[in-house]
């Protein structure tokens, strides 16, 4: 189910995977400076397509969350992930061994992500909230949207730099994964992530949440992952 309407006019719909991982024996959080050394050499060699790659740790989270981290890859287009893709199944044959070495991943899913509020800083924040998001009986994915929307325009009123994306999945997720979207929120700093806390649960942001948001979504509690940036590609 996509969005029509306002709220999707405000950007396009971008491609993202979300592949979640565990390192291999022996291997852990150091093995990625060569893992990211190698990548970027390999994209720069390469001429590779634009891809964007960061890594997501796990900070805040229950038994459900069963893997090290997830590498998140990011296109600007449609037209560019299937470049990307085309261009690895032909070339990359040396960079398969040097991610087989440091990491196992058993799943790969594709969202389709729309921007409603891009971060301060293009690519580079602090933890990232993640929230699986379900529409209610009789509810319209563009009216929650809306609400989406003028619940982040509230927040930025007081005070928060967080940039939010709404993912909805597109490719590979299980057919009994029971949410309409996901709802991401990206803070600038883990300040930034704390004053935006007190502002929520003390400041009456809870109580704004609730009033535009209960009629129309359910959503569960965030699982929180710090951000390590491996490529970011220029917009």
């Amino acid at each position: 189910m996509l969005p029509a309407g306002a709220a999707r006019a405000q950007q396009p719909l971008r491609p993202v995977e979300f592949l979640t991982c565990h390192y291999v024996e022996g291997k852990g959080p150091a093995d990625l400076d060569g893992l990211e050394a190698a990548f970027n050499d390999w994209m720069r060699t390469q001429e590779a397509p634009p891809y964007s790659a960061y890594v997501l740790t796990p900070r805040a989270y229950t038994r459900d969350v069963d893997f090290d981290f997830a590498w998140i890859g990011a296109w600007p287009s449609g037209v560019a992930m299937g470049q990307s893709m085309a261009h690895y199944f032909a070339e990359g044959a040396a960079l398969a061994p040097v991610f087989d070495s440091v990491m196992r991943c058993d799943s790969n899913v594709q969202f389709a992500v729309l921007t409603l509020r891009p971060p301060a800083d293009s690519g580079r924040f602090g933890p990232l909230e993640v929230a699986d998001c379900t529409l209610r009986v009789g509810a319209r994915v563009d009216a929650a949207l809306e609400a989406v929307a003028e619940w982040i325009e509230y927040f930025v009123r007081s005070g928060s730099s967080a940039g939010h994306w709404i993912l909805f999945p597109a490719y590979g997720e299980r057919g009994d994964a029971g949410y309409s979207f996901k709802w991401a929120t990206g803070h600038e700093s883990y300040e930034a992530f704390g004053r935006d806390y007190d502002e929520f649960y003390n400041g009456g942001g809870v109580d704004r949440f609730a009033e535009l948001l209960d009629p129309l979504l359910r959503c569960d509690t965030p699982r929180l992952y710090s951000v390590r940036p491996i490529r970011v590609e220029a917009e």
